[in-house]
Formats: C-alpha cells, sequence, structure tokens
C-alpha cells in the first residue's frame, strides 16, 4: 500500500491509500486497489464508447432529420414550380386559343359575304348575262325568220310555223346551256372561296405555330411568346379582306356565237324549197290537159 497525496477542488491537502500504480484520478475517485482501477477504467471505457456511439447516432439522427427536411423542401419547391409551371401552361394555352378563336373570326368575318343568297344571286347574274345575248339573238332571227316567209308569201304555212318551232327549240337548248354554265360557275367560285378560306386558315396555324407548345419558364416569357405569335397571325388575318374582296367578281359570261345561223340557213333553203314546189304545182296546174305530142283533152 502505498499513501497518495492531491489537493480538491478547493486546494485543501488530501491523502488516502491505496495499492501501487492505480492513476491518482481513480484513487480520488475512491478506488484503492488495482481490481476496482480496473473495474472503473473498464467502466469508463464503456461509457466513453456508449458516449461516442450515441454522439454517431445523435449526429446520424440530425443528418437524417436535415435531410428530410430537404427532401420536404425540395418536394414543396417542385410542387410550388410545378404549380406555377402548370399556371402558366393554362394562360399560355388561353392565350394561344384566344388568338386562334379571333383570327378564325376575322376570316369568318371577311368571307360572311359569301352567303348562300350571294351565290344564288351570282347564279341569277351569271345566268342573266348568258341570257341577254341568247334573247338578242333569239330577237333577230325572229325577225330574218319573218322576213324570209313574207318574201316568200308563206307567212301563215305550216313550214313557217315549224320553222318557228326550231327557232324556240334552239333558245330553249341554249337557255338550259347557259343555265347549266351558270350552275357551273358557281359551283367554281364557291371552290375557290372554301379553297382561300382553308388556305388562310393553314396560314393562320402555321404562324401559331413558331412557339413552341410549351410555355416559358416565365410569365415574361409567356407574353413575348404570345405577343410573336399575335403578330404573325395578325400579318395572315390582315389579308382576309382583300382576298375575299378578290373572290368577289363580276360574271364572265364567255361571248356568244349566233346561235340561229344554222337554223335560219337550213330553213332558208327549206322554205326556198316550198316555195319551189308551189309554184311547180301551180304552173302544172295552169297547163293541165295539154298534150306534148300536139293533141289536147282541154275542151272548150
Amino acid at each position: 500500500m502505498q499513501i497518495y497525496y492531491w489537493n480538491d477542488d478547493n486546494g485543501n491537502p488530501q491523502a488516502a491509500y491505496g495499492e501501487a500504480g492505480i492513476p491518482l484520478d481513480y484513487v480520488r475517485r475512491g478506488a484503492n486497489t488495482v481490481a476496482g482501477y480496473q473495474m472503473m477504467a473498464q467502466q469508463d471505457l464503456s461509457d466513453k464508447q456508449i458516449a461516442a456511439q450515441q454522439k454517431v447516432a445523435d449526429q446520424q439522427a440530425a443528418f437524417n432529420d436535415k435531410q428530410f427536411q430537404y427532401q420536404q423542401d425540395l418536394q414543396t419547391q417542385q410542387e410550388n414550380q410545378s404549380d406555377e409551371q402548370a399556371a402558366r401552361q393554362s394562360q399560355y394555352d388561353a392565350g394561344r386559343s384566344e388568338a386562334l378563336n379571333k383570327a378564325q373570326g376575322d376570316i369568318s368575318t371577311a368571307f360572311a359575304r359569301f352567303s348562300p343568297d350571294y351565290f344564288s344571286q351570282y347564279t341569277k347574274d351569271y345566268l342573266a348575262k348568258a341570257q341577254d345575248p341568247i334573247d338578242y339573238q333569239a330577237r333577230e332571227a325572229q325577225k330574218q325568220l319573218a322576213f324570209q316567209l313574207a318574201r316568200q308569201g308563206i307567212s301563215s304555212s305550216q313550214a313557217g310555223i315549224n320553222q318557228q318551232g326550231v327557232l324556240d327549240e334552239t333558245r330553249g337548248r341554249a337557255i338550259a346551256d347557259a343555265t347549266t354554265a351558270a350552275e357551273n360557275a358557281t359551283d367554281t367560285l364557291k371552290s375557290n372561296v372554301a379553297a382561300a378560306r382553308q388556305n388562310l386558315v393553314n396560314q393562320v396555324g402555321a404562324a401559331q405555330s413558331i412557339g413552341s407548345p410549351i410555355a416559358g419558364s416565365t410569365i415574361d416569357d409567356v407574353n413575348s411568346s404570345l405577343q410573336t405569335q399575335r403578330n404573325a397571325i395578325s400579318g395572315v388575318t390582315s389579308t382576309a379582306g382583300d382576298v375575299a374582296a378578290s373572290l368577289q367578281a363580276v360574271p364572265q359570261v364567255n361571248t356568244l356565237s349566233n346561235i340561229f345561223a344554222n337554223v335560219l340557213g337550213s330553213g332558208g333553203a327549206l322554205l326556198g324549197g316550198i316555195q319551189s314546189g308551189n309554184i311547180n304545182r301551180a304552173f302544172s296546174n295552169a297547163f293541165a290537159g295539154t298534150n306534148p305530142s300536139g293533141s289536147s283533152t282541154r275542151t272548150s
């Protein structure tokens, strides 16, 4: 045994007996045997290990909490960004749709003049322009036929009536052909109007496609893209009125040849033949009974 000396926390001298080889700190804590010291040392080591493990566990828990909070914050941020992007996309889509609807409305307004009544009137105007020269030629042919009949003295003959019927039939066929031509011209105009309108609609679609269908990352990007598309679309719709006006043409009818020329020509020959036949019959009746060889059966 040996005596161990030290001062306590207040500076007072202290002393204790203990086996040799025990560290003073353990003597001060009450260990006076090597075995007691070893037990205390093992306990200290165990406490330190436990403390170290607890520290690691606390640090891991703190790290886990920090990571969890980071994930939570990141998720919240991503959700917020997603909501903001969805809001921008909704605004962007609405703006694109509004611009497209306005453009289609402008085109419809420009082409509103081409109503069913318009096309019906176009057919009537075409037919009227086509029928005017037919009626004019019919009147002139009527005059020529009347002159031919009067000149040959058969104004009231059946042949004259027949020729008048041929003139009327020719006029009817010409009007029927003009009616068909008027309907065909109207169909062509309808087709041209539909094609021109669709071409403008296609141009509007192409103008809108210069912008991405995905909204930008900021509201300024959205507004800038929408304005660019509006400018491009307005460049198309501003021409809609001129395009529609260019299709609003006066019906153009082909120059009509003399449709009664053949009728009058063949009719004149027929009437001439009829007149000649009448003269021959009159001559034969005047000299009926005369014998060419000199004898006669005529009685006085």
